[in-house]
Formats: structure tokens, sequence, C-alpha cells
């Protein structure tokens, strides 16, 4: 989930609860002092990163900075990495009551970004009305298939979508996405390439 697909049902994650998500991993805070090992601050912060405080709602919000997920500046603390406002915010992110309220606007660019905008297909579109997987990796597909170039794609799932993300696959591979109508048929993934994986061991499922 929040990788080539938005939504973790296994995880107990709606759609909007994902596009919150993505949205609050992509918000960063000042810091209030050094941050733990695992990015937090001691005393939980109240100003985003360019100094607003979460009190106010400001015309235009802070920018969101996803680039610094792997990179954070000096004086900058991820906001999903802060247990409490976390706990109480994440999966409501833009939600009116949260401090990620302010980008609700940007929240409603993402889902209009991420909507299915063709006839409904029981394997490429979702009952959220976006897409099954996200259109970027079709994108990335079609790229990889025009190269002429040998690849490989390896999915791994901990939940139980990887058979829906397996129709989705193979009805793009037969041309069946109205944006890639050649399709890709040496992309089809059939039932013994997919496997099932223990604690310990392993077996086809």
């Amino acid at each position: 989930n929040e990788t080539i697909m938005t939504g973790a049902p296994a995880g107990g994650d709606t759609y909007d609860d994902s596009l919150n998500k993505i949205l609050a991993k992509s918000a960063f805070c000042r810091a209030t002092g050094p941050l733990g090992k695992n990015g937090a601050c001691d005393i939980t912060p109240t100003a985003w990163h360019d100094g607003t405080p979460m009190a106010e709602s400001p015309p235009a919000p802070p920018p969101l900075q996803p680039g610094w997920t792997f990179d954070t500046p000096p004086g900058a603390a991820a906001f999903y990495k802060q247990p409490a406002l976390k706990r109480a915010h994440a999966k409501k992110f833009a939600d009116a009551g949260s401090p990620g309220a302010v980008y609700a606007a940007q929240r409603e660019r993402c889902r209009a970004a991420l909507r299915w905008a063709h006839a409904p297909h029981p394997a490429l579109s979702s009952e959220d009305g976006a897409g099954t997987l996200l259109p970027a990796f079709y994108r990335t597909l079609d790229w990889l298939r025009r190269s002429g170039r040998s690849f490989s794609v390896v999915l791994r799932t901990f939940g139980s979508d990887l058979p829906r993300v397996q129709a989705a696959i193979n009805a793009f591979a037969r041309g069946e996405h109205p944006d890639y109508p050649e399709g890709a048929p040496g992309l089809e993934l059939p039932a013994e390439r997919m496997w099932r994986g223990r604690g310990g061991g392993g077996g086809r499922g």
C-alpha cells in the first residue's frame, strides 16, 4: 500500500485513510529539540516547518516536503514520526479538526489525479472511483516495455491484496487498459508464479 496502490484493507486502512497518511508523511514540523532515534521530538511540535502555528489556518499552508522523508533538514521533524500527532491525526490528516486540515485542497488534488477516468473495469478500477493501481505504475511498465530491455517485477505484500494486483496487471498486459491498448503480453502473471510465504517456510498460494 502507498507504493503501487492506495488503501490497505488487511491493515485496516481505507482509501481515504491512505490518502491522508500519504499527505501526513510529506508534512514536516519545526523541531522542538534534538530528534530521537525514530525521528521523534521529546516535546510534541506545535508549528509547521516554516514556523506557522498548527492551530492557525493560513491562506497558503506551508509546502509539503516529500523529498525530506529521506533527508530531513536541520530544524525540521516529520509530522508522521511524532507519536502523539500520528496517533491522533494520521488517518484523518486533512479532515476538519486536524492540524492537517489546511491541506484539504491538496488531498482533493490527489484524489482527482488518481481518479479512474474510464468506464468501470472489474480489475482496473476500484469501488472508490480510483484505479486499482497507481497510474505511475502502468506508465513505468509501459516505458520499460518500450525500452526493449529485459526486466522483472517482483511484488510482495504482507496483506491479502496480491490477487487483486495480479488481476490488474493481467488486464493491463492483455491491453484492457484504455490508455495502453497495445498491452504487454509478456507481463502476464500466471497463478504458478504466485507464492504465499510463511515464517520459517513457504509454499505456493
